[in-house]
């Protein structure tokens, strides 16, 4: 009895000692588990992104936001395009992170055909830069284009360049136009090669062989450069300004040059003069230049802008001048314009002064009276008649006050395709000074 006694006791004593080395479960925290079931479909037509899960907050970052929001919204590419989502997953004090791998499906109901051949004709004249570059923003037909760059350091979206620390290297950058139109959107990279500060500054491309040239000099050089152009009919120009000057964040409006209203293009004063209607404006008006609507210089887009039929009437053929104190400003529609009139001259509103001078710059260099045309010229007088206009001084003031802004490089580039010349004041701003000095 003793024994059995024993037995059982040791048997007792066993099963604690058991129940005592016993490892509890560990359990797995809830953001772990959340982001191990957390799964979306690897083709996107349309999708639900989850915010929050057993208590668990999740936020989007999307690679291509012009491809699919971070909030989900999906804008379809005209095809099929790889992208990322990448899912934050935050639960107190632990934040952890998943990306996937998606395909957005694309709409093969739009017009990709119509894209694939705009953003084909965006090219560049040469992929090494030591100057900025003009990046273009609307292409024919309304197909807005946007930028990005891979580093924005030595070249950013808007097309600043910035150049390496000398004996740094060259660097080389990748930049990606993205041409939306409609549900339809493409990209195309371009690499460029940014020449470090080792070197001295050269012209490349367009300009080469600018270097170390001043004063009349430099004027002829850019005179042979831009000489020849391609000469459209002036009423071609009336379409051409649908495009030069198209509001960038309207595609059915134009900007006008002196009021800056953003009205709808194909109001244009023609047979008829609709309210509220448009026209052109010689900038370089024609009976300072002794030029017509059928000559090169009537017809050169680089100095004609779309404005208010009223105003372009009210500027006539004014010389460009400050307001001596005794003008008035000009009103639309009530609207004041930033313009003003006086007797003798016309002062244009202040976001486009420096616009205005490079126009008049780019007529001076352009016609120097060896095609048939007047020899145009800028003096400090105003009412000193044709083939001059003033006042220089004043021009080289607007020019320094207000550099080339995205509108009007853009504009820059849209021209150069169509009549295959370029306004050098827009590209080069230091030419004006190397001309003209700083009066």
């Amino acid at each position: 009895m003793k024994k059995i006694f024993m037995i059982l006791l040791m048997s007792v004593f066993l099963i604690g000692l058991a129940g005592c080395n016993e490892v509890p479960a560990i359990e797995t925290p809830i953001i772990e588990t959340v982001k191990t079931e957390l799964t979306i479909d690897e083709e996107l037509d349309e999708v639900t992104l989850p915010t929050e899960i057993d208590g668990v907050t999740i936020s989007w970052q999307s690679s291509k936001a012009n491809l699919i929001t971070n909030d989900g919204i999906i804008i379809k590419p005209a095809v099929d395009t790889t992208t990322s989502l990448t899912a934050t997953l935050t639960y107190e004090d632990r934040v952890m992170t998943k990306i996937f791998d998606v395909v957005i499906l694309g709409d093969v109901s739009v017009d990709y055909d119509k894209v694939q051949t705009a953003i084909n004709t965006i090219t560049f004249e040469e992929d090494t830069v030591i100057d900025n570059i003009t990046f273009i923003s609307t292409l024919e037909g309304g197909i807005m284009v946007s930028w990005s760059s891979n580093n924005e350091d030595v070249i950013s979206s808007t097309g600043i360049v910035t150049r390496p620390k000398a004996d740094s290297g060259d660097a080389t950058v990748t930049i990606t136009a993205t041409a939306t139109y409609s549900n339809v959107v493409i990209e195309k990279d371009f690499i460029f090669t940014v020449v470090d500060l080792t070197q001295t500054v050269v012209y490349l491309g367009y300009y080469a062989g600018a270097d170390d040239l001043l004063g009349e000099e430099l004027k002829a050089f850019l005179h042979d450069l831009i000489d020849h152009h391609t000469v459209i009919s002036y009423s071609a120009v009336s379409e051409a300004l649908k495009i030069t000057d198209l509001d960038p964040n309207n595609p059915d409006n134009i900007i006008l040059l002196y009021s800056g209203a953003s009205i709808d293009k194909d109001n244009r004063c023609s047979s008829s003069c609709p309210a509220g209607s448009w026209n052109k404006e010689h900038v370089w008006p024609q009976s300072l230049g002794s030029f017509n609507t059928s000559d090169a210089p009537g017809t050169d887009i680089h100095a004609l802008r779309p404005t208010y039929v009223s105003i372009n009437s009210t500027r006539a053929s004014l010389d460009f001048d400050n307001d001596d104190g005794s003008g008035a400003e000009i009103y639309y529609n009530s609207i004041a314009t930033g313009s003003y009139v006086d007797s003798n001259s016309f002062e244009p509103r202040d976001e486009i002064k420096g616009d205005v001078a490079r126009m008049i710059f780019y007529m001076a260099v352009r016609y120097e009276g060896d095609d048939g045309y007047a020899d145009l010229e800028i003096d400090n007088m105003v009412g000193d008649g044709a083939p001059t206009i003033g006042v220089l001084s004043v021009l080289i003031e607007w020019h320094l006050n207000d550099l080339p802004d995205d509108f009007e490089r853009n504009r820059n580039e849209v021209i150069f395709g169509i009549q295959h010349n370029r306004n050098p004041f827009i590209d080069h701003p230091e030419f004006v000074e190397y001309i003209w000095g700083t009066h």
